[in-house]
């Protein structure tokens, strides 16, 4: 009789472990985004061809990736901190240009619901333009520096968290922030929207 109810309670905090939701979680995601000053323009020819056709690079535009984790501090208040990437890079036959940003951002996420939330904090970002070939003695060409910029964010979530912490996200985001060339000191609205998904685990 001791053994069975012995072996009950062991299996009973199994399950109540297995139940219990972890307050961390990463996630990976992948955005389009749309927005900014545009730093330059011209005409390239595809490698390989002989097709000409027109190109610019603005500082808000692109595919965007994040990677990060987030933590319920408790009840509907969540904290999240990522990474993310972006590069545009016309490149042609003689010469290329490659603008490549790399923001670093925390938010505060605010349940409005089991599926919906919103959040806002701030963003600081790593920016540089590289040019080879005949584009490399280009002015806009090196460093840029970034203000300290700011993000709203309206999330659907794909229902409650599962026992393995997967959730599912599309979300609408609003990023403000400015870019100063470090060498002419020319400056570039960098503000854009984004439409992006996101999966948690």
């Amino acid at each position: 009789m001791k053994r069975t109810i012995t072996a009950m309670a062991v299996m009973a905090a199994c399950v109540c472990a297995q139940a219990q939701v972890s307050n961390w979680r990463f996630f990976a995601g992948m955005g389009m985004a749309g927005g900014g000053e545009q730093i330059t323009e011209g005409t390239i020819t595809t490698v390989g061809t002989t097709t000409s056709h027109r190109f610019q690079i603005k500082v808000g535009d692109g595919l965007q990736y994040r990677l990060g984790a987030d933590y319920r501090l408790m009840g509907p208040l969540t904290l999240q901190a990522s990474v993310g990437y972006s590069s545009t890079a016309p490149m042609g036959m003689n010469g290329s240009l490659t603008f490549t940003t790399i923001p670093v951002e925390v938010l505060a996420f605010l349940d409005l619901g089991d599926s919906l939330r919103i959040g806002g904090g701030a963003r600081k970002t790593e920016a540089d333009m590289k040019a080879t070939g005949v584009a490399e003695g280009w002015i806009g060409a090196g460093p840029y520096d970034s203000s300290n910029g700011g993000v709203v964010e309206l999330q659907y979530l794909s229902a409650r968290r599962s026992q393995d912490n997967t959730q599912f996200g599309i979300s609408l985001r609003y990023v403000t922030e400015t870019f100063t060339h470090r060498r002419t000191g020319t400056r570039f609205n960098g503000s854009h929207y984004e439409l992006a998904a996101a999966l948690y685990f």
